[in-house]
């Protein structure tokens, strides 16, 4: 079967039944696809004055009117960014603490050997960009199993 449509500019054009079903079922895709972006559109708006009335509203209270210069701490930025759902500021830190460990089933003919080896193997490792200094090993006791 054959179906004809005529434009507005005169044009005759020719689809087939399944032409035509291929392109109702593509049309009302794009419909749908059309609705879900204009949902999306407006939660994102409504995000975005949001965020642009908490800023305003961060800015406002540490202004006193009179002063060109608006004071604030790391902190109190912090809580804005989490607020409007973005990362914190980072700052450095240095962490100190304490690694006890117990390595077990060291073949070795004496307790100098088994220390020996645990010095020189044991190590400590950080996945991320810290760097770890001031690495000791304090042995504290050696038994045979």
């Amino acid at each position: 079967m054959e179906i004809i449509y005529t434009d507005k500019d005169g044009t005759t054009v020719k689809f087939t039944e399944e032409m035509a079903i291929a392109a109702i079922t593509e049309r009302d895709a794009l419909r749908t696809q059309l609705s879900d972006c204009r949902v999306t559109s407006s939660e994102r708006y409504g995000k975005i004055v949001d965020i642009r009335d908490k800023v305003r509203e961060f800015f406002q209270e540490r202004s006193d009117g009179g002063d060109d210069e608006i004071t604030c701490t790391v902190d109190d930025v912090n809580e804005l960014l989490k607020s409007i759902g973005t990362d914190e500021l980072k700052r450095l830190w240095t962490v100190i603490g304490t690694i006890d460990f117990t390595v077990q089933h060291i073949y070795a003919s004496n307790e100098e050997e088994a220390n020996d080896y645990v010095m020189n193997e044991l190590s400590a490792d950080l996945n991320g960009d810290g760097e770890l200094y001031d690495w000791q090993i304090d042995i504290k006791s050696t038994e045979q199993d």
